[in-house]
């Protein structure tokens, strides 16, 4: 039987912001195509499973960042390896960030990424806060921005969205827009969780391990999962057209 191997890295430190309700969709949108999942949380010093299909990593503030900061680096050729590998790879917020080159902070430090990411990272006094519409080449996403910052890409092919309401993360001069994918990896700042809101997005991911692991996957059972995701989706959308976007001044 086949059976797909997920990830949640750093659960503890960087999940504030629902991030295991991405790691529980990905799991209903595999069952719903009559896919096993098993899902293990691995934290600082622990080592990732050889066979992981699927790693998720969540959002979290700066102080989180420098928790997970020299564990998260030590594990930077894995992750090159992994997304080289045409594995998935699905990250929200200070992970996504701390994915690319660097962080620029407001009072002229820095903090050094990953660097398996193309883009680099400009923290802001400027916060972008509030429901969020994005249109993908795959998929039209909603949910919830809520960050400082703004990204540069050093690939432009890479982006991977284009806002319809909100900010994004792209600095400006830049196209508006939000998510980076380069290969399986997929980057961002919509939260919310935002998978649970948008199936359509957990299936791009789902549909990158399938055709890695050469599966033909028949089309997900609709559930109840679907129509509360619609609700909310809708909702959503009232509540943009009605009140539009603010931002908070730091």
């Amino acid at each position: 039987m086949t059976q797909i191997s997920i990830v949640q890295l750093y659960p503890a430190e960087l999940g504030i912001t629902g991030d295991r309700g991405n790691v529980r969709a990905l799991e209903q949108r595999l069952r719903a195509r009559g896919v096993e999942s098993t899902t293990a949380h691995v934290g600082v010093g622990e080592r990732m499973p050889d066979d992981a299909d699927i790693v998720v990593i969540g959002n979290g503030p700066l102080s989180a960042l420098r928790g997970v900061h020299a564990d998260f680096v030590a594990r930077a050729e894995e992750l090159r390896s992994f997304i080289a590998d045409d594995r998935t790879l699905f990250a929200v917020g200070g992970s996504a960030e701390l994915l690319g080159e660097r962080i620029d902070l407001t009072d002229g430090d820095s903090v050094a990424g990953l660097g398996v990411m193309p883009y680099r990272v400009a923290r802001t006094r400027d916060r972008r806060v509030g429901y969020i519409t994005v249109r993908t080449p795959d998929a039209a996403v909603v949910g919830f921005e809520d960050h400082a910052s703004e990204w540069a890409l050093t690939d432009a092919t890479t982006g991977y969205g284009t806002v319809v309401a909100g900010r994004g993360s792209y600095a400006r001069g830049e196209s508006r827009g939000e998510f980076v994918r380069h290969r399986n990896a997929v980057t961002g700042n919509v939260q919310g969780p935002v998978l649970p809101l948008n199936p359509a997005l957990a299936d791009v991911l789902v549909s990158a391990v399938a055709a890695r692991r050469g599966l033909d996957l028949p089309g997900a059972t609709p559930s109840a999962f679907d129509e509360y995701a619609k609700g909310a989706r809708d909702a959503i959308e009232r509540f943009i057209h009605d009140k539009g976007f603010k931002t908070i001044q730091l």
